[in-house]
């Protein structure tokens, strides 16, 4: 699951935004049993609130959320400021601030802390793990680089050039694809080798490019926003790049601006997020089927400010964040987009993931 720009285009265009806290008139939640297995969400926290990132675990099996789960299992110590990406790894969760430039790992099992690491000044944003080196990648949102972690010790070992607010990344076949949104200012994807952690190619491709996801045809699908603020203005677009090439081989263009996040369902079908005039974090859900790049606009209505596919369930998730000022909620949606079920957050939700 990737998702839109959410505190990166509130830190670019709204710093005197005022963060809330949470709800008072949200109920206390109970800590969760060891080992659940459910649907994870990282809420992002009011703005100016340094405690204000939370996690939200949901148990489908039980109908159960259980709030404030970090806090629950670590003394009332706090995950931070702006949680912006979450991960989940062989049994535990890499969870990423941008505000107070921190990653806590926990383990899944008790929710425990393992370590934690602090990267003052990198604004980090997104997180990607390769498993297969022992590193992560971090987005530094302002500095036109990466940092390379250590997955071990969270350590830095190097730092990579990229383009302008670089925000989602896949990797496949040895190679990353960084985004580099330039909040829409930017239009190209940074294709880096893994192994040696040296960029290979710049791809250029539309406006915004914010997140990519790899389609079953293996290549892969790049949401760019499009520019909003540009002279004159420019719609959004998904362009598709062969991996083998490094070329964009397809698009589908769109007349409007997107959100900037996209997934894949593992079937043939891509979701991704539009946006609402007025809106700086979300829209509808766009469904592309891949094979004939038919797209249903508007195949969820709302306006969502993340979005996630379940492979496991075959659902869609999407993620209300309303005002910022009160707890938001998250939707679950079938393949055939029919409303589910919903269950409570915390304030911002913006980042779904799933434990099978």
């Amino acid at each position: 699951m990737i998702r839109p720009m959410r505190s990166s285009l509130l830190l670019a265009l709204l710093p005197l935004l005022i963060g809330c806290s949470e709800d008072p008139s949200s109920p206390a939640s109970p800590s969760p049993p060891a080992a659940v297995r459910g649907v994870y969400v990282l809420n992002e926290g009011g703005f100016s609130d340094p405690t204000g990132a939370r996690l939200t675990l949901y148990d489908p099996a039980q109908d159960s959320v259980y709030r404030d789960v970090f806090e629950s299992a670590n003394n009332g110590r706090s995950l931070g400021n702006l949680g912006d990406d979450l991960v989940l790894h062989r049994g535990k969760a890499y969870i990423l601030m941008s505000g107070s430039e921190n990653l806590r790992v926990i383990d899944l099992a008790s929710h425990r802390e393992i370590m934690s690491a602090a990267y003052p000044g990198d604004t980090p944003h997104d997180l990607l793990i390769d498993s297969v080196r022992g590193k992560i990648y971090m987005t530094r949102l302002f500095k036109s680089s990466l940092l390379v972690v250590d997955l071990a010790t969270l350590a830095i070992r190097d730092s990579i050039p990229v383009g302008n607010n670089p925000l989602g990344m896949v990797l496949l076949g040895g190679r990353l694809f960084v985004c580099n949104s330039g909040y829409g200012s930017d239009r190209t994807v940074t294709v880096i080798d893994a192994a040696t952690d040296r960029p290979i190619r710049t791809v250029t491709v539309r406006e915004g490019p914010a997140s990519a996801a790899v389609g079953t045809d293996g290549r892969v699908w790049v949401a760019c926003t499009g520019n909003a603020f540009g002279s004159p203005p420019s719609p959004g677009a998904v362009m598709v790049i062969d991996p083998a090439s490094l070329a964009v081989t397809d698009s589908v263009l769109f007349t409007e601006n997107l959100g900037g996040a996209i997934v894949g369902s593992g079937d043939g079908l891509l979701y991704l997020l539009g946006s609402t005039t007025g809106s700086f974090y979300g829209g509808p859900v766009h469904r592309i089927v891949e094979s004939s790049r038919a797209v249903t606009t508007g195949f969820i209505p709302g306006t969502w400010y993340a979005l996630a596919y379940d492979e496991a369930g075959g659902d869609v998730y999407t993620a209300n964040a309303r005002n910022f000022t009160s707890a938001g909620e998250v939707e679950v949606h079938s393949r055939d987009g029919s409303f589910r079920r919903r269950f409570a957050a915390q304030i911002g939700p913006g980042v779904i993931r799933f434990r099978r």
